[in-house]
């Protein structure tokens, strides 16, 4: 789970279902091979949730490494392949983020594509899906709005119901917020209204665990953001967002202090639409704390580009 892994499901999942189920293919030095690449990616989990992306970046890094050297090895079966295959779409994604959160937005586009490429090669769409739509976001961070549309919804599209309604769910919440970038409102909200409806399909014991975090604060945290982005031209959103956002602030989990800053973030711009740059300003300096606290330099770029305009407001008036 690469965002809000939680200690005791991450390592859970290492004692059992995580585990590939032995086959007539698969010698014992693979299966050893298997446990501990689960073991070790496990362990990495629990740390950058800790500690950071800082803690483990390094860690990471060379171990997805070593799962490209197996995976790779020509004297695999077909079905050990595809096993490391799906591991690599597993370490790459999660090397994917910890290289965005520290800053690095090209380089984990790359790794998501590499990524998103094994898991193809895995069979695994919804994994597939889920990485164009990671990438998505970094080219939303990055300004390029219409880019990032296409990507979420190429994703989207190609997957179609053969991708699990978790990723669906999420990929229209996502491509909600793109379309309220480029000033399409009519499909921006026709994209958050579809990620509501398929929220209440998501819960089928079937969850993939990439995509695990999937829940109602997940969908209002992306609302907040889409109606952050038509705000910008369309001041009837702003109660809205301002309603959004805090259900997703009070919801969120106290173990993903990480990730309350970018819903904290989004606050303050909300608060700067409408004018009220003292709650904006203390909203903005939470951010900026939380993002300092947890070494994201992803967090803090955008804390800080919040905080700029409401500084400034301030000064001027």
């Amino acid at each position: 789970m690469w965002r809000r892994t939680f200690i005791h499901r991450t390592l859970g999942s290492v004692a059992g279902a995580a585990l590939p189920a032995p086959t007539e293919s698969s010698d014992a030095g693979h299966l050893e091979r298997m446990i501990a690449h689960r073991v070790l990616r496990a362990a990495h989990g629990v740390f950058d949730n800790l500690r950071g992306a800082q803690s483990v970046f390094h860690q990471a890094q060379t171990h997805h490494r070593l799962v490209l050297d197996d995976w790779r090895d020509p004297r695999n079966t077909h079905v050990e392949r595809k096993e490391l295959a799906a591991l690599s779409s597993d370490t790459g994604g999660f090397v994917g983020f910890l290289t965005y959160d520290l800053g690095m937005a090209e380089a984990a586009i790359q790794c998501y594509q590499q990524a998103a490429e094994a898991a193809l090669e895995a069979g695994d769409l919804s994994s597939w899906a889920n990485l164009r739509g990671q990438m998505s976001r970094i080219a939303a961070d990055q300004g390029h709005l219409k880019r990032a549309s296409e990507l979420a919804d190429h994703a989207r599209h190609r997957g179609g119901t053969r991708i699990h309604p978790a990723v669906r769910c999420w990929l229209h919440a996502v491509g909600a917020h793109h379309h309220a970038g480029l000033d399409d409102a009519r499909n921006a909200s026709a994209a958050l209204n579809e990620a509501w409806r398929l929220l209440d399909h998501c819960d089928d014991g079937e969850v993939p665990p990439y995509i695990g975090y999937i829940s109602p604060m997940e969908i209002g945290k992306w609302a907040g953001h889409t109606f952050v982005r038509l705000a910008t031209k369309r001041p009837q959103y702003i109660n809205d967002g301002i309603k959004a956002l805090e259900e997703a602030r009070a919801d969120w989990p106290r173990g993903a202090h990480r990730g309350s800053a970018e819903v904290i973030t989004a606050s303050a711009r909300i608060h700067l639409a409408n004018g009220d740059l003292d709650q904006a300003a203390r909203h903005a300096a939470d951010a900026v704390r939380i993002a300092t606290d947890t070494d994201s330099a992803r967090n803090l770029t955008a804390a800080f580009a919040a905080q700029s305009p409401i500084t400034a407001r301030r000064q001027g008036r």
